[in-house]
């Protein structure tokens, strides 16, 4: 689980392949409207989704941030900003319905990247 904002966020581990300390993210040129930029990653360049146009969230203006890389489809990354990593945990798949997790009184979206990214986005990332 992590934090975006005010919001908490699922998103299954096994999407996740690291979670890495965000020393900055670079603006890229006549980048499409969900991305925010780009990081280089272990001779990569990898897009960083923006929250807030891709999924309504906003970030806090927090200096902890950390960025989840996610592959998506054959082996193309992509990074999602979090403000706080909080906890992994085991789910039940009663706790898990129409992409919400239900964890105690608390129902948590999950976010599924390999289902809000399209395919005109995993060609761009290929392309940078």
């Amino acid at each position: 689980m992590a934090r975006i904002g005010k919001t908490k966020i699922a998103i299954d581990v096994k999407q996740i392949h690291f979670v890495i300390r965000n020393n900055g993210i670079v603006p890229f040129p006549d980048m499409p409207e969900w991305m925010e930029g780009i990081i280089s990653f272990r001779d990569k360049v990898i897009p960083i989704v923006n929250n807030k146009r891709k999924f309504e969230f906003e970030n806090d203006n927090t200096e902890k941030k950390r960025i989840v890389l996610c592959e998506i489809k054959d082996k193309v990354l992509f990074g999602l900003n979090i403000d706080q990593y909080l906890d992994i945990i085991k789910v039940e798949d009663k706790q898990v319905k129409k992409m919400t997790l239900k964890k105690g009184e608390e129902v948590i979206p999950i976010i599924d990247l390999k289902k809000l990214i399209t395919e005109e986005e995993i060609e761009f990332a290929k392309r940078i």
